[in-house]
């Protein structure tokens, strides 16, 4: 992915991987980038939880054993964090649009529309195809007093589908 900068993107059936390979060239209306001083990543942190169960029992015998399950992934969490200068509105809105959209398509992103670059480290980076995309979970934006010039965001962003 080449871009130089964070981007969250988001794929549709016609903009699918098959057909343009590098999220990059997406249509703009399909891309945020975190380019700027106005609008700024500062931390992204990727939580994984496994699930499994844990069941105690006791044998006739009054001996204990423990009995564990692995059932998957329970859950698989990127969240980034940052800025975005509060009179930027246009990127405000955008980034909120994206959050209200329809998160999974019927056919090829069934498991999230949304792909995440990260150039600074490629852990996070996750582009949406028909086996494996993030949706976005929650957006939270925040500001506090009467001079702020930011607004602070959280934007929570979940992994469905098969992770190798």
């Amino acid at each position: 992915m080449p871009f130089t900068s964070p981007a969250l993107y988001f794929r549709t059936n016609a903009t699918r991987v098959s057909i343009t390979p590098d999220p990059s060239n997406l249509p703009g209306d399909q891309i945020l980038q975190f380019d700027s001083d106005s609008n700024i990543v500062e931390l992204v942190d990727n939580a994984y939880q496994n699930n499994v169960s844990i069941d105690p029992a006791t044998n006739p015998d009054g001996s204990k054993k423990t009995f564990l399950q692995d059932n998957g992934r329970l859950e698989d969490i990127v969240t980034v964090t940052g800025k975005l200068l509060n009179t930027d509105s246009v990127f405000i809105n955008k980034l909120r649009s994206f959050s209200r959209m329809l998160q999974i398509e019927a056919i090829f992103h069934k498991f999230g529309i949304f792909g995440f670059a990260y150039p600074v480290t490629n852990i996070f980076d996750l582009d949406s195809t028909d086996e494996v995309g993030y949706f976005i979970d929650k957006l939270q934006l925040t500001t506090a007093g009467q001079k702020k010039n930011f607004v602070a965001f959280i934007l929570t962003l979940k992994t469905g589908g098969t992770l190798v």
